[in-house]
């Protein structure tokens, strides 16, 4: 067996990896049932660490049940944006003018309203916020269960 592997294998080992981590997740949601009580979304970046350190993906993070896509924006100053946008027409009937609130780590938490189009943004502190809490956090709606 070869050390190595091929671009286009390995291209393809990561995104069967990508999409059965997001299958995985969920089932797991549907297992537990998420109920009126908890109405979250989870986002995790299950196989995001390689030989660096974690860096968020180009491409953006899919929440468990595949209705919001979440990428991290570079704005002027250094200053990060966490871009929230529901995905396809189930994700946009569920978040589309709704408020929300997102859990990063243990202490940050911040809400805001998606817009019309399914979209929002929200504003990281960069001191508050690292690179670990980005991999694995969570989106709540305030109005109502998914």
């Amino acid at each position: 067996m070869s050390p190595t592997f091929p671009q286009r294998e390995t291209a393809r080992f990561l995104r069967t990896l990508r999409v059965t981590t997001q299958t995985a997740l969920a089932l797991d949601d549907l297992q537990r049932g998420r109920s009126q009580t908890r109405p979250a979304t989870a986002f995790a970046a299950l196989a995001a660490r390689g030989a660096d350190e974690w860096r968020f993906p180009a491409a953006g993070l899919m929440s468990s049940d595949g209705l919001v896509l979440a990428r991290l924006l570079r704005q002027a100053q250094d200053t990060q944006v966490l871009e929230l946008q529901a995905q396809g027409l189930a994700g946009l009937s569920t978040y589309a003018n709704r408020s929300a609130r997102v859990l990063l780590g243990a202490q940050f938490a911040a809400e805001g309203l998606f817009d019309r189009d399914g979209r929002l943004h929200i504003v990281l502190d960069d001191e508050a916020i690292g690179d670990a809490d980005l991999s694995k956090f969570e989106l709540q709606l305030l109005d109502g269960a998914l």
